[in-house]
């Protein structure tokens, strides 16, 4: 018989920073698309800088974007972070909400983007539908 806890405080579950992006990647080779990202947001700036974050273990540093405009305020042309200035494409694809984030080193992070005013059940499901998905976040 497993042990009884006496404490009346209950532990509190651990909840990811509100600008975790909520993230699913593909194991490399698997797809064409490498992962599905629901953004918070339709601003695509504020969005970009925790997007980053969570791909700089596969990408490395970011050079360009190239996103569907579609569900997108629309953006400057560059994306100051820091010393680094990274270049913002808009290009109508025709799989919609598509974006590719390209590395410094050629490499290339294709995704699916689960627009931002899509409700959470829907998008949840979308998230957990990409098959074969590794965890880079949570709702």
């Amino acid at each position: 018989m497993a042990p009884r806890s006496t404490s009346s405080h209950s532990v509190p579950r651990r909840r990811l920073p509100i600008d975790t992006p909520r993230l699913r990647l593909r194991p490399r080779g698997e797809d064409t698309v490498d992962g599905v990202w629901w953004a918070r947001t339709q601003d695509l700036a504020a969005e970009l800088p925790g997007l980053f974050t969570a791909l700089r273990p596969c990408l490395g540093q970011v050079r360009r974007v190239v996103y569907d405009p579609t569900g997108w305020f629309p953006s400057a042309r560059h994306l100051q972070l820091g010393s680094h200035r990274i270049r913002l494409d808009p290009y109508r694809f025709e799989l919609f909400n598509t974006m590719y984030v390209c590395g410094v080193h050629g490499i290339v992070v294709v995704l699916q983007v689960i627009p931002s005013i899509t409700g959470a059940s829907v998008a949840n499901e979308r998230l957990a539908a990409a098959s074969g998905a590794r965890e880079a976040g949570r709702s």
